[in-house]
């Protein structure tokens, strides 16, 4: 067996020891933590450019601060770097299986959608699927409206914009398990709840917007099916149903819980003993394709244990007198100016997790300020794994994204600005 099929089974491994870990508890999540460890050493060469060296530096940072923490006082958080993003990565493991069953597929012989009326359904669709399948949604999307074509910019913005507005608001995303992880006692539904109106208005003003462009009326869009949505809509209410009645079972739990035992039940029921096939296939193929966030969550986790080490350990007093919502507005800004020159959120928010998760009094107002950190760095910055991703598939300039997104993250700047002070208000 390869390596990567190694891995493969590795991941697989981690999803089961932490929905075991999750449901009981006495069970180390260390085991969880060195199956993902034991798949990134075996993954760790496939990384390549911007991604390694980000990879690399939060590693290198983090590792100091555990070694600083070992020499100094004899204490390092060493079960924290090895197993702080178990559950994060057993959620992204478990859902990337959804694609086997709710792929937004449509047939090449079908009529492709043209005019503003397909830009309004290609953006809702990328949002909705990307908010199950996350990236695979917006591949799917473009190699169909780029078949004959190279991708225009609208159609590149469409997909950008409606796939990273997700992260306000999907249990299902990155950005939601980052969220929960970095800012403990944060509440999914609270999250959620905020981020739910923040992006539908968001997407009305990109939706108005972007039609108001003379070349929309040529817009080519995707030919969406809606009626696959029944699934991640079950999926995403058994979920929150669960979650209510079992409180003490971490919602990542749940959801790499039931996205695992769906996708395997469809599989089943629609293609009987030769669905186990597919899903092997997918353990042996496209897991290791996961590569990239495997190692960037892994060093998210040395750099978040390592930085929470040096705190402990020196002595330095940071306290703050509060953290409300100038303090988040603050913290946005500087994480939204930083992602993009090129550090992905998840470091500036493993930094601030580390730094500030210990002194608020509302883990809820951090995580708010964390998704939404997500949610624009992600579609601003040219260095954004959804912005590389779309300049090798479609052979995008990847800078063109400041530009074509840089006026609508400043608007949005503003919104968050007042969705921020309007919760700690009203909080």
């Amino acid at each position: 067996m390869t390596t990567s099929r190694i891995a493969g089974w590795l991941l697989l491994g981690m999803v089961l020891l932490s929905v075991l870990h999750g449901l009981n508890p006495y069970t180390p999540r260390l085991f969880a933590g060195i199956a993902a460890w034991g798949a990134g050493l075996l993954l760790v060469s496939r990384l390549k450019g911007l991604q390694r060296t980000q990879t690399l530096i939060m590693f290198l940072i983090g590792l100091t601060g555990l070694l600083y923490g070992l020499f100094t006082a004899q204490q390092a958080q060493i079960e924290k770097a090895i197993a702080t993003n178990q559950a994060l990565l057993a959620m992204l493991t478990a859902v990337s299986f959804l694609r086997l069953v709710t792929l937004p597929a449509a047939d090449k012989a079908e009529k492709t959608p043209i005019g503003t009326g397909a830009l309004w359904r290609t953006l809702l669709g990328v949002h909705l699927f990307g908010a199950v399948i996350n990236l695979s949604a917006v591949m799917i999307l473009g190699d169909r409206q780029s078949a004959k074509q190279p991708l225009t910019p609208l159609q590149a913005t469409v997909l950008s914009r409606g796939f990273a507005l997700a992260s306000h608001w999907s249990p299902f995303f990155a950005a939601m398990g980052i969220a929960l992880t970095n800012a403990p006692g944060s509440r999914l539904i609270t999250l959620s709840s905020v981020g739910l109106p923040v992006t539908l208005l968001a997407l009305l003003v990109t939706g108005w917007t972007l039609t108001r462009k003379p070349e929309a009326k040529q817009f080519i869009g995707y030919p969406m099916h809606f009626d696959a949505l029944w699934i991640p809509g079950l999926l995403a209410s058994a979920v929150l149903l669960l979650h209510q009645l079992q409180q003490d079972i971490p919602i990542l739990t749940l959801i790499a819980l039931l996205s695992l035992g769906l996708t395997l039940s469809l599989l089943l029921i629609r293609y009987r003993t030769a669905g186990i096939g597919k899903f092997i296939g997918h353990i042996e193929t496209n897991l290791p394709g996961m590569s990239g966030e495997l190692c960037l969550f892994l060093a998210a986790g040395v750099l978040a244990a390592g930085i929470s080490t040096v705190i402990a350990t020196s002595g330095i007093d940071i306290t703050l007198a509060q953290f409300g919502a100038l303090e988040a507005t603050y913290l946005l800004f500087a994480m939204v100016a930083i992602s993009v020159v090129g550090v992905h959120p998840v470091i500036s928010i493993a930094t601030a997790g580390g730094i500030f998760a210990p002194l608020v009094s509302d883990p809820n107002l951090l995580g708010i300020t964390f998704l939404m950190t997500w949610a624009l760095g992600v579609s601003t910055s040219p260095f954004s794994g959804m912005h590389l991703g779309m300049q090798g598939r479609f052979n995008i300039d990847s800078r063109n994204f400041i530009r074509w997104n840089g006026g609508f993250t400043l608007f949005m700047l503003v919104v968050d600005t007042l969705v921020l002070h309007l919760y700690a208000a009203l909080g």
